[in-house]
């Protein structure tokens, strides 16, 4: 295995390891995702049950007020008849009566439903204060959940390139070498050639001592057309 190869299966591994801590990463988001999105459903729905039992206890506390005020009105209307003497006054007296026990225990109603009525607006506001922060953090953590999604995309793309990168670089050097060791062996057929083989050396000074001969010769008849004597 060459070096390039070795080099990708080493960076191959880190980049598995990074890919699958992403994707633990995804799964931990995508479950705490989940997770909020039933509390939102669940705390939703307690807010609605809450909202709507506020909504009747504050009817009840109108309800009681106004037939406090109406039976206050009735003992009023009923000693005006006795002033009027359209009514006996003992029986008058007892009618009033009656009518402002009535108003005052519709004041007791109308007093515990308000209070009631105070406790539920005040747990209405916290609900929805959490209905809020719930929608708020599970939008960071879609938002979280888009980028790391990218993130493991962008992981993968990288290791594709590298891979293909690795590929070609390996398959150049496995070339050149695969050259070189060709250009060696010729070289050595070469020197293990016999000893008749011929020697290029040898036939150049060959052909240099023979080009020599020709033209001493040629010298020679020269010099006698000429009628000068050769010296040797």
């Amino acid at each position: 295995m060459n070096i390039f190869r070795k080099l990708f299966n080493f960076f191959q591994a880190k980049a598995n390891t990074m890919i699958d801590n992403q994707y633990e990463l995804e799964d931990a988001i995508e479950e705490q995702l989940n997770r909020l999105k039933e509390e939102l459903s669940y705390t939703t729905e307690h807010l609605n049950k809450v909202k709507a039992l506020a909504i009747r206890v504050k009817n009840d506390n109108d309800e009681y007020a106004t037939k406090a005020k109406k039976s206050e009105d009735e003992a009023v209307a009923i000693l005006k008849k006795v002033q009027l003497n359209q009514i006996d006054v003992y029986e008058g007296d007892r009618l009033a009566r009656e009518a402002l026990i009535k108003k005052e225990a519709l004041l007791a109603k109308a007093k515990a439903t308000a209070a009631e009525r105070d406790k539920l607006d005040y747990k209405v506001e916290l609900l929805k204060g959490n209905v809020a922060m719930i929608q708020s953090n599970i939008s960071d953590y879609e938002k979280e959940l888009d980028t790391l999604k990218a993130e493991i995309k962008l992981i993968e793309a990288e290791q594709n390139i590298n891979k293909q990168m690795t590929h070609l670089n390996a398959q150049s050097i496995d070339d050149r070498l695969k050259f070189l060791k060709e250009k060696k062996q010729e070289f050595q057929d070469l020197k293990e050639q016999p000893d008749d083989y011929i020697n290029l050396d040898n036939d150049i000074d060959f052909t240099l001592d023979d080009s020599v001969s020709k033209a001493n010769e040629e010298l020679k008849k020269l010099k006698e057309q000429l009628g000068i004597k050769n010296n040797n």
